[in-house]
């Protein structure tokens, strides 16, 4: 990796990202969406800003679809490191660990909070020096079982409300809720194993949460956003840290 490299990387992201931060949170958390590109010089230019282990793990990715998504995912990981902690460093320098539970974190600034996801279209990076917070980004044009699926992951009021939508209203409040609830996990530091009930959400006549884990506050604690485009829908929660 040369300067040079890391400098075009970071031009490049800087061209094609776009601020999607709510301007209802735009005072606590900061949210930045990059879209995948399908050119495979971004992905080469990618690959020059990262580690050796990461390099090895994008070669473990059966199909070249895969190994590029994982490399851009990983270099703009790197991007809005950098980005939040107000550095100029090469991003071959800014190094994420994560804890035992996947939260991504930069050892050199522990009180930045971040949480990033990803689907075919893009990826989502976010971050907030005061507030846990977590992202997640879907794709809203997959087909799935809404039904099926809402009744094994979801309350039975969310169940309800997916069942009683119509049409493509159907899979745009099944993904609504699914993105709430992951987004909601990562605030608390926790991933799906920690099970999608954990958070129960309204989203008529205005989004609210209805129930959190007690461990982590009260529902009061947390406050969620909704992000919606043409072909995503994606999620950002908020939790006040006591």
């Amino acid at each position: 990796m040369t300067i040079l490299e890391s400098d075009r990387v970071k031009t490049m992201f800087t061209k094609s990202t776009q601020d999607w931060t709510p301007s209802s949170a735009e005072h606590e958390a900061f949210v930045l969406f990059a879209p995948v590109s399908p050119d495979p010089e971004t992905s080469r230019l990618c690959s020059s800003i990262l580690s050796d282990a990461e390099l090895k793990r994008a070669e473990r990715f059966l199909t070249l679809d895969g190994r590029e998504h994982f490399l851009q995912r990983r270099a703009f990981r790197r991007h809005c490191g950098a980005i939040a902690v107000g550095t100029h460093e090469p991003l071959s320098q800014i190094v994420f660990e994560e804890t035992e539970k996947g939260r991504p974190y930069l050892p050199a600034s522990p009180d930045l909070w971040f949480s990033f996801s990803s689907c075919r279209f893009g990826f989502l990076g976010a971050w907030s020096s005061t507030q846990a917070i977590g992202v997640d980004l879907e794709d809203r044009t997959r087909m799935v079982e809404a039904i099926e699926l809402a009744d094994q992951f979801f309350s039975k009021p969310e169940a309800k409300m997916v069942e009683r939508a119509v049409g493509a209203e159907r899979l745009r409040t099944f993904f609504q809720l699914w993105c709430l609830k992951e987004a909601a996990l990562k605030s608390i530091g926790e991933g799906l194993p920690a099970g999608l009930a954990a958070f129960e959400f309204e989203l008529s006549p205005d989004l609210r949460i209805v129930n959190a884990p007690r461990e982590h506050g009260e529902p009061e604690q947390f406050v969620a956003h909704l992000i919606e485009n043409a072909n995503t829908c994606a999620a950002l929660v908020v939790r006040t840290l006591a």
